[in-house]
């Protein structure tokens, strides 16, 4: 202790100063990471939420391991839009104001997957649909569209039904005029092009 205290003593201003500046960034760095450790942790909100966590860590399309809470559901400032740089450097180290609200969860969806409306080709392993032509402006024959990301995947991480899914449900995708002409069991193939049930099964 001795030596410290004569090392003090004999530290010049420029010393003192290098030292403080250093004392300063590792306080600062402590705090940022314990603030974004308790702000991310899928545990604070499991604290409000125990039934929605329960079904994101049982999630298949956003598996836990990869896709967490603040990831979807905290404020993200983003930039040339908002040019409050601490704002974006905030919401970035210690998410905040989490919010389930659908432009929050649709401005997310877009954010991790930026090239979903103009995708031109689909990489899917069961079922085929073209992201681009459902979230277009307007369908083939002019008619607007006004889905968004929700519309199909909103059970992506919470799922409630008895055999969970990420995926969109057939009624789902025949609600009102849309796929009117393809609502019979024979015409399966045109989403579903690999057969899942034995023939002759009962197509619910």
């Amino acid at each position: 202790m001795g030596w410290w205290i004569e090392r003090a003593k004999g530290m010049s201003r420029g010393g003192w100063a290098g030292f403080l500046a250093v004392v300063v960034l590792a306080g600062a760095g402590l705090f940022v990471a314990g603030a974004r450790w308790v702000n991310t942790s899928p545990n604070r909100c499991a604290t409000c939420h125990p039934v929605l966590t329960g079904l994101w860590k049982q999630s298949q399309g956003h598996p836990a391991d990869r896709v967490t809470c603040y990831q979807c559901h905290a404020q993200h400032a983003e930039l040339p839009e908002s040019l409050n740089v601490f704002g974006y450097v905030r919401d970035r180290l210690i998410p905040e104001k989490y919010a389930a609200f659908e432009d929050r969860v649709e401005a997310r969806c877009e954010g991790c997957h930026s090239d979903i409306r103009t995708r031109e080709k689909e990489n899917r392993k069961l079922i085929r649909i073209n992201h681009k032509v459902h979230l277009a402006d307007a369908d083939p024959q002019g008619r607007p569209l006004d889905l968004g990301c929700l519309d199909c995947h909103r059970s992506i991480a919470h799922d409630k039904a008895e055999v969970p899914t990420w995926r969109p449900r057939m009624y789902g995708c025949f609600t009102g005029d849309c796929h009117r002409k393809d609502r019979n069991k024979d015409n399966c193939r045109r989403c579903h092009y690999q057969q899942l049930t034995e023939p002759g099964a009962q197509v619910l």
